[in-house]
């Protein structure tokens, strides 16, 4: 039997001592937040017109994702993120959170105003290509009439 398809002898290995790192995922997701806040508090200052709200917004998730999920080490490397805010800083945090939510609705206004614009073009493309679709069928059976 030179075609058999089976496994002609099984080989078993022993097992082998972990050889990577284990990191618990808490401490890994913790790290991964941090960086991510620090990246996107870096990218999002340069874009956006009014950098005290952004700031506030950034330092407001900073200081949630810290809570959260302490970093092993410390306070991750990151300043100003502490166990007890002020009540003023939490009343400014709030403020700055308002301003957002505001601009966060005129900008969803603008997009809603956007997207009806571009259904309105839509539409009059698909009457004006019909109607171009009606004259040429109309012209062509004329024209076969015509033979």
């Amino acid at each position: 039997m030179e075609n058999d398809p089976r496994i002609a002898s099984l080989s078993i290995t022993s097992t082998l001592p972990r050889q990577t790192p284990q990191n618990e995922f808490g401490a890994v997701f913790a790290r991964t937040a941090h960086e991510v806040v620090r990246a996107g508090a870096g990218l999002a200052g340069g874009m956006v017109s009014s950098p005290p709200v952004m700031s506030a917004a950034v330092a407001s998730v900073r200081s949630t994702v810290s809570s959260v999920t302490p970093v092993a080490g410390g306070g991750g490397g990151l300043p100003g993120i502490g166990g007890a805010t002020g009540k003023g800083e939490a009343w400014d945090l709030l403020e700055a959170q308002k301003l957002m939510a505001a601009e966060g609705q005129k900008f969803n206004l603008e997009y809603l105003q956007l997207q009806n614009g571009m259904q309105q073009e839509s539409r009059e493309h698909n009457a004006i290509s019909n109607i171009m679709k009606v004259r040429h069928d109309s012209a062509k059976a004329a024209i076969n009439n015509i033979r």
